[in-house]
C-alpha cells in the first residue's frame, strides 16, 4: 500500500513542478535598453538638469540608468531611490517638473521606453525627474 502514494504524491510533486515551470516561462520579459556605444548624440539646445529614481528598486538601475542618460548628453545631478509615494512603477516614465520638454525626446529614446507625465514641482531643482520603473533592464554591462 505504501508504493501507491508514493507514486500517487510524486505525481503531484511533478504537477506543481510542470506548472511553476509553465508558469515561469510565460511570464513577461522586461524589455532591455540598447546601448549604443559607439553613437554620437546631438548637443540640446540648452541644459537639461535630470534626476534619475530607482522607481522598481532592481539592484543597479539607478547606476544604469544614470550613465545611459548621461551618455546621451543629459545632465544628471542626482541619483536615489524612489520614496515611498514614487516606488513601485512597471514602466520607465519622466516627470517634467519645470514645464519645459527640452531634453523629454532624448530621455524616452536613451530608454526606449518612458511614459511622460507633466508634474511640475517647484521644490525640485530639475528639469526632469525619471523614475526606472521594474521593467528597466540595461543589456550591455553596465
Amino acid at each position: 500500500m505504501i508504493a501507491p502514494r508514493i507514486w500517487w504524491v510524486g505525481g503531484v510533486i511533478a504537477v506543481a513542478l510542470s506548472a511553476l515551470a509553465a508558469s515561469w516561462l510565460l511570464m513577461p520579459r522586461p524589455v532591455p535598453a540598447e546601448i549604443d556605444e559607439f553613437r554620437v548624440w546631438e548637443p540640446l539646445s540648452q541644459r537639461v538638469v535630470v534626476e534619475v529614481l530607482n522607481s522598481g528598486k532592481v539592484p543597479g538601475a539607478g547606476r544604469a540608468g544614470m550613465l545611459l542618460l548621461r551618455r546621451a548628453g543629459l545632465d544628471v545631478v542626482s541619483l536615489a531611490n524612489a520614496d515611498s509615494a514614487l516606488s513601485g512603477r512597471l514602466r520607465n516614465q519622466v516627470l517634467i517638473r519645470r514645464h519645459d520638454t527640452t531634453g523629454v525626446g532624448r530621455v524616452v529614446e536613451a530608454l526606449g521606453d518612458a511614459e511622460v507625465i507633466e508634474a511640475a514641482d517647484s521644490t525640485r531643482l530639475v528639469d526632469l525627474t525619471v523614475l526606472l520603473g521594474k521593467r528597466f533592464r540595461v543589456s550591455k554591462g553596465y
